[in-house]
């Protein structure tokens, strides 16, 4: 039996926190489910993008680097997030959504032996994969209301990598993945993930880079339960680090073959600190760094939730109402 309940979250990294949110909330239908910092820091942004109520297993985070130069994935990398959705019709719905905000996209729909798959970049290039998945998981669905509710993003399917199956089945068999086809599946205690695989590309590792997907988390459960799958982990191909605490759930680390994964604490979750309604409406700090925010609203651009729940947040909203930051995406950085 796996010690893993499921997928957890998938992060990436921006510069622009701004297109950022934008994107990822307006564009995507996703809830701003948390406002926050990065643990590792005490001036840079996290952004949480989930669910209606920001489940493990739909959520999407990016850590702000400023100064990370663009990049594209290469071997060993986590070069594509895949996301649900419901039916070859969503993927039609998303293709036109995409058009409308002058964005590329791509349909793969011509291989009978793979899922049905519309691929794009977000503005800062990282590569997205909207997959019509044959998993039986009830759908995890933010409201969205210019969104069709058949056609909105369903949770996480899992990642797709710059290696192969061969190479990942090692590490990957230890926490109870299984090869199925051409990918590796979990089924964990809670809901499915899978493990996709490219072939991978002449060129080095991106990691650390804009472009380039940071992580894949995997939910553990409560505290003594990650600590103990931490240590069953630690048995495996590759070491691990310790737990760290991250105030919304805590988490530890290793580089697998295709990718860094994570095994993170279902909890306490991003209502810790925000009631259900008001999550994403304000900037939210831990403890630790609480002292820091009269500095951090003066000098850092402040965030506005482009998809508010509360009343006075949307009126807030209105009376700042102001063009989209989000102007036409950057094309997925070349390599010569």
């Amino acid at each position: 039996m796996t010690p893993l309940r499921g997928p957890h979250h998938f992060t990436g990294i921006t510069r622009d926190v701004l297109t950022n949110v934008d994107f990822w909330c307006r564009v995507m239908g996703l809830r701003f489910v948390k406002n926050t910092l990065n643990f590792e820091t005490t001036f840079r942004y996290h952004t949480y993008f989930g669910d209606e109520e920001g489940n493990p297993g739909t959520v999407v985070t990016f850590l702000e680097f400023k100064e990370a130069p663009p990049g594209v994935p290469g071997r060993g990398d986590i070069h594509r997030l895949v996301l649900r959705v419901a039916s070859y019709d969503s993927l039609e719905y998303w293709m036109d959504r995409l058009i409308a905000e002058e964005m590329h996209s791509e349909m793969l729909r011509l291989d009978p032996t793979q899922p049905q798959s519309l691929v794009f970049w977000d503005p800062e290039g990282h590569e997205v994969e909207l997959m019509v998945s044959d998993t039986p998981d009830p759908p995890q669905i933010a409201d969205a209301d210019d969104i069709p509710l058949e056609h909105r993003i369903r949770g996480l399917e899992g990642a797709r990598s710059y290696t192969t199956l061969e190479e990942q089945l090692p590490f990957a068999a230890h926490f109870g993945f299984e090869r199925d086809g051409t990918r590796l599946a979990l089924k964990g205690n809670d809901r499915h993930g899978r493990w996709y695989f490219s072939p991978p590309p002449d060129r080095p590792s991106g990691d650390g880079r804009v472009g380039v997907w940071h992580h894949i988390a995997f939910d553990a459960g409560d505290q003594a339960e990650t600590q103990k799958a931490r240590d069953f982990a630690n048995q495996g191909t590759t070491p691990w680090t310790r737990i760290f605490d991250h105030y919304f759930f805590d988490s530890c680390y290793t580089m697998s073959p295709g990718g860094r994964m994570e095994i993170c604490t279902t909890g306490p979750g991003f209502q810790l600190d925000e009631k259900l309604e008001d999550l994403g409406d304000r900037l939210c700090l831990s403890p630790r760094v609480e002292p820091l925010r009269a500095r951090l609203e003066r000098e850092n651009v402040m965030i506005v939730n482009p998809r508010p729940r509360s009343k006075a947040a949307k009126k807030r909203k209105s009376a700042k109402a102001a063009p989209s930051s989000n102007g036409a995406p950057a094309e997925p950085a070349k390599v010569g």
